[in-house]
């Protein structure tokens, strides 16, 4: 029998690959979209820049809902509202895109409530916060990793309304069986517990997350950059004229990325100090971003691997600070203003992909632009608290907590 805690980190990895999957899948399938509606692939790019607004924004009532309602009601509300919203988009009438674009809107609507509730819910919970981290990014890579897999299989074997329909279908059960668990008390929730060697008091708290609002903002454009931008960068250089080429080659970064991320949860995080990680990781981004913005079709790949692999490095140490630093009856809130800061970028970086592409033929001036963000990221991260490393075991939540 898997424990409580065991049943929580379960449900919301699941949450988390099927979130990323569902809010990146669309970098694919609108090369197929382009295609099908004769359409420039720019305009219909631009038709995501909502969605990815409200992917940052309802974030924070997402968190607010969660602190009030719980994790697990929250849970199977975005995998409901994912699900029905992912059907309806491959659903739209052929070139109706104020259809697409509002059916794009409710995934990210609904997506937005996954990092502001399942990160916190599975830290809370967690024996051990980095190991947790990292199978929960796994998974979160894995869905990454999929999202160019997935609708190029759908595509080639049916068309991109199947890309749309089947995940969503997917999700849909998913939101059943975690309605079942919770109803059944299998499932629950517990407060932050205090960690060893960390004074998290109001001015610790401020300092943290008023360097963590700057840094995470500027990943974010990096972030989402490399997510809708390497695909496009990969049909230049590789000049590659099947989708699911290039779906593959976009899904090789995060594969493993994802198990880059179940390494340094077990190795790294929790034996280091978390700020060391994140300087190092990124400082490092600089030389991804070269790699994306000068190399050929293989360094380019190259560099956006290591670019994946420095955020699954980032972005566990971001979580596990604002959960240690918050205060639990305010974790919703907190992962909800984190999100809020790192998805609110996401729509920069579509609009940036769509006006360097259009203006001068690549995004090679972009990648050289975020290489110099990179070394700002560097420079904020220093500002960070220092803190001693410690290896932390909590006890078990009861299933109903």
């Amino acid at each position: 029998m898997k424990s409580a805690a065991d049943r929580v980190l379960l449900f919301s990895s699941i949450g988390h690959g099927l979130m990323h999957l569902m809010t990146a899948f669309y970098a694919v399938i609108v090369l197929t979209l382009a295609a099908v509606w004769q359409l420039p692939v720019e305009t219909l790019l631009e038709l995501y820049a909502p969605a990815t607004v409200l992917l940052g924004i309802m974030s924070l009532p997402a968190g607010w809902a969660s602190d009030k309602f719980g994790a697990p009601v929250m849970m199977v509300v975005m995998f409901l509202g994912m699900g029905l919203s992912s059907i309806a988009c491959g659903l739209v009438p052929t070139g109706d895109t104020l259809a697409l674009s509002i059916g794009l809107c409710g995934i990210g609507a609904f997506g937005a409530i996954y990092h502001s509730v399942g990160i916190g819910w599975v830290i809370r919970t967690a024996r051990e916060q980095g190991h947790a981290m990292g199978v929960n990014g796994l998974w979160g890579s894995a869905g990454l990793a999929l999202y160019g897999v997935v609708p190029g299989v759908l595509i080639t074997l049916a068309s991109w309304r199947a890309a749309f329909i089947v995940p969503g279908v997917i999700c849909l059960a998913m939101g059943a069986i975690v309605a079942w668990q919770a109803a059944a008390g299998r499932i629950g929730d517990r407060p932050m517990p205090a960690t060893p060697g960390v004074k998290a008091g109001r001015t610790e708290f401020w300092r943290v997350f008023s360097v963590l609002s700057v840094t995470m903002a500027l990943e974010g454009v990096i972030w989402q950059s490399v997510m809708f931008g390497a695909a496009l960068v990969f049909e230049t250089r590789f000049q590659a004229t099947s989708v699911l080429w290039v779906g593959l080659a976009t899904s090789m970064i995060y594969v493993i990325s994802g198990f880059a991320q179940y390494a340094l949860g077990r190795r790294i995080i929790d034996r280091y100090p978390l700020k060391n990680t994140y300087v190092a990781a990124s400082g490092l981004q600089v030389v991804a971003m070269l790699g994306l913005a000068v190399g050929n079709g293989y360094v380019a790949l190259l560099g956006a691997i290591f670019s994946a692999v420095l955020s699954a490095a980032a972005g566990p140490v971001e979580n596990i600070l604002i959960a240690r630093y918050t205060p639990s009856r305010y974790h919703g809130l907190g992962f909800g203003a984190k999100f809020v800061v790192a998805f609110g970028a996401s729509p920069l970086a579509i609009l940036l992909i769509a006006w360097v592409r259009k203006t001068t033929g690549s995004l090679d001036l972009m990648f050289l632009g975020l290489a110099v963000t990179s070394v700002v990221i560097t420079a904020v991260a220093l500002l960070l608290p220092n803190e001693r490393a410690v290896s932390i075991a909590v006890p078990q939540p009861a299933p109903a907590e």
